[in-house]
């Protein structure tokens, strides 16, 4: 099926894209000459790089340079970049760090503008190795250089036959339409042979390493200014430019081009181990899950799937809906089929009585059960015919929208007519060719991808072949959810960042302060009351009707209950009074700096739902709402919801949907169900205003957020200034 591709949106202000003209990248990844710097007979590196060019079919100038010139590889070699100026635009460096500045003063000098280091023992090494980091990147930025790497093995460009590659890769590859940033050069070794072997060709396979320069944001930007590029593929262990990765991600999922990403990493060890392997923090995982998927990306949990995946949206882009038909020869499948598809949240429709009636006409036996996933059983080798009958039934059925047949693409002439329902070497349509619907193909287990399959695929007679249903449903269901959130983002209005508010935040403040805070934009609260006097504290307690709450004020005091800083249920008067003398001494025999306000005094609410409505500043991604159970809850069940700011309302009421406690919002044992677009709203009121207190704000926090039906008040909140 061929797949066209949207123009992309406008980049945003911080994408490479937005200077206009030829994309500042083109220079490194579509290079007119190379320099390969330190080639030598004696170095691997040098032949596997020459020779990688070379089978590559390099169309301009390869430049070998070393100090002692001479002939290598077969062609005179030159003692200096400076002998190459205006025939490169790229080196190839190849020697170790302590050779880099003078190379670098070279490069400039013949502006050779585009450097690829694969010279280890930088940040990946520890401090020193850090601070060598940061003056490569420093001295290159003087110099107006650009660096890939270093700590890494290049890159390939197969539809521009640019094969800048310094370690193994196959004999020959086919130029396809999947862009791959990768922070491991090693794992791109392996990955263009799996690639390869799954019948997913790749546009461009870079490899970013340690990324002193260009990071796996400013790849992803220059793979999604090619026209060649239908799915963006990510090995990704830590974000180092994240406003521009998630612009990147954003014109991306406007564009109808796919990113997929494996995140390494995810748990306490993999982020120990990626952090040592990249110099980097790889942040928490779940801030990092949730944001990718915010932005589109879509996230897959091996390596495996992260081909499959791709391969498999490469193949259809946006699929036109969620409701998916099954054809197979295998009750056993059936089974494996129901399973995986419920695991993934995929819908299996029942089919439609016209579909039944024409499985029945078709030749379907009566022991075969005409449902779905649909098992044509045994009989299938007494007449052939019907599997391909069954298969155009159900992608004409009207509640189906995706067709999966098991099988993988035919391997031959003579099965691809049996598999038509021809003989005799006929090949009459295939299913992929008649079909109103797309079709995917899921095999059992792997099997060899034939030229003759290929050459299926490449005519439109066959479609994508994933591995396995355990493989291939998982990345199907992935793909629907992208393709619904692509449709649904054209409906939503955009995420704005709320003006700046002007603030004093030279000082800590007090929970009085904070609600007072969110009280001036709009936000309910909970009525408070300042009282500084056990004398005040009475008089304001006689305009309560109804049981009240006494709390400390004070900026100092962080855990107000842990100090006898909160009193509840006080019914009285005289019972505040008291409450208030006894707290103060309290507070003040447990923390005798404690700067005091007073006490603040309010009215205690019925009980209702209690939320956490927090926004915290990640260490990689910035201001981030996080939405759970209020208390302790939020910790224990580990059931929260996460977004990165700015958002807006509609993504704040997905995320009640994602929170395993999503039923108690329904309605739980009598309790009135929560007005969702309401709570939606102040919750976004909330992080707006979290939003606007600027770069000095480390969390603003409410919890609770009490919810009782459409009735929402801000019960308690605080604020952290860094």
């Amino acid at each position: 099926m061929s797949v066209d591709r949207e123009p992309a949106q406008a980049a945003g202000a911080g994408s490479l894209a937005a200077q206009g003209g030829e994309h500042p990248l083109a220079s490194m990844f579509a290079p007119k000459g190379i320099a390969i710097v330190g080639a030598s007979e004696r170095s691997a590196w040098s032949w596997q790089t020459f020779g990688n060019l070379h089978r590559g079919n390099y169309p301009h100038e390869i430049h070998l340079v070393n100090p002692k010139g001479g002939q290598i590889h077969g062609q005179a070699a030159v003692r200096s970049l400076r002998e190459v100026e205006g025939r490169a635009d790229l080196a190839v460096v190849l020697t170790g760090p302590n050779s880099l500045p003078a190379i670098m003063d070279e490069a400039a000098a013949a502006n050779v503008r585009n450097l690829v280091v694969i010279a280890a023992g930088f940040g990946e090494a520890g401090a020193e190795g850090a601070r060598m980091e940061r003056e490569l990147k420093e001295r290159a930025d003087d110099l107006g250089l650009q660096i890939l790497g270093p700590n890494n093995l290049g890159f390939i460009s197969t539809v521009g036959a640019t094969y800048a590659w310094t370690s193994l890769m196959p004999a020959s590859l086919t130029p396809g339409s999947v862009g791959i940033v990768s922070q491991s050069g090693a794992l791109g070794i392996f990955l263009m042979n799996y690639l390869q072997s799954r019948d997913v060709p790749f546009s461009h396979l870079i490899s970013v390493g340690n990324e002193a320069m260009l990071t796996v944001a400013e790849g992803m930007d220059y793979l999604l200014s090619q026209e060649s590029t239908k799915v963006i593929a990510l090995y990704v262990e830590a974000v180092r430019n994240p406003e521009l990765f998630i612009d990147v991600a954003e014109r991306a999922l406007a564009a109808g081009v796919p990113v997929v990403a494996y995140k390494a990493g995810r748990g306490e060890v993999g982020a120990k181990v990626t952090a040592a392997h990249t110099g980097s923090l790889a942040g928490d995982n779940r801030v990092y899950s949730a944001i990718m998927a915010q932005h589109g990306v879509v996230q897959v949990d091996t390596i495996e799937d992260l081909v499959t995946t791709s391969g498999l949206l490469d193949a259809y882009g946006e699929l036109p809906g969620h409701r998916v038909g099954f054809v197979t020869a295998s009750g056993a499948m059936c089974g494996v089929i129901g399973d995986v598809s419920e695991e993934n949240g995929l819908a299996l429709p029942e089919l439609d009585e016209s579909t039944v009636r024409a499985l029945r006409e078709g030749g379907l036996p009566d022991f075969a059960t005409a449902q779905n996933p649909l098992d044509t059983t045994g009989y299938l080798t007494i007449n052939p015919a019907i599997m391909p009958m069954s298969q155009e039934a159900v992608a004409r059925d009207p509640n189906v929208d995706i067709l999966v047949v098991h099988g993988g693409v035919p391997a031959t002439p003579e099965a691809a007519a049996m598999y038509s329902g021809g003989g005799g070497g006929e090949q009459p349509k295939s299913i992929d060719e008649i079909s109103p619907v797309p079709v995917i193909r899921m095999e059992f287990f792997p099997t060899e991808r034939t030229e003759f399959a290929r050459e299926l695929r490449r005519e439109g007679k066959a479609g994508f072949v994933a591995d396995s249903f355990t493989r291939g449903i998982p990345a199907l269901a992935k793909a629907i959810r992208w393709s619904e959130l692509r449709r649904s983002r054209k409906t939503e209005p955009p995420a704005v960042t709320p003006p700046r508010l002007d603030l004093d935040t030279s000082t800590q403040w007090s929970e009085r302060q904070a609600v007072q805070l969110l009280a001036e934009h709009g936000v309910p609260v909970v009525p408070q009351h300042l009282v500084t006097s056990a004398d005040e504290a009475e008089k304001q307690a006689e305009s309560f009707d109804g049981p009240m709450v006494l709390k400390i004020s004070s900026a100092d005091v962080a855990h107000k209950t842990d100090v006898g800083g909160v009193v509840l249920g006080l019914r009285t008067p005289a019972e505040v009074r008291a409450a208030y003398e006894r707290m103060i001494a309290d507070v003040r025999a447990a923390q005798p700096q404690a700067a005091i306000e007073g006490a603040v005094l309010s009215p205690m609410r019925p009980e209702g739902l209690d939320l956490v409505v927090g926004v915290v500043r990640d260490q990689v991604w910035g201001l981030t709402l996080v939405v759970g159970l209020g208390g302790v809850w939020v910790e224990v069940l580990r059931d929260s919801s996460i977004r990165a700011l700015p958002t807006n309302t509609a993504e704040v009421r997905k995320m009640f949907t994602e929170l395993k406690s999503f039923p108690l919002f329904e309605g739980f044992r009598g309790a009135p169900p929560v007005d969702l677009d309401h709570l939606a709203e102040v919750i976004g009121s909330i992080a707006n205003i979290a939003a606007a207190c600027g770069d000095r704000l480390e969390a603003l926090e409410v919890n609770p957020l009490r919810v009782r039906g459409d009735k929402i008040e801000v019960l308690d909140a605080l604020v952290r200034w860094v």
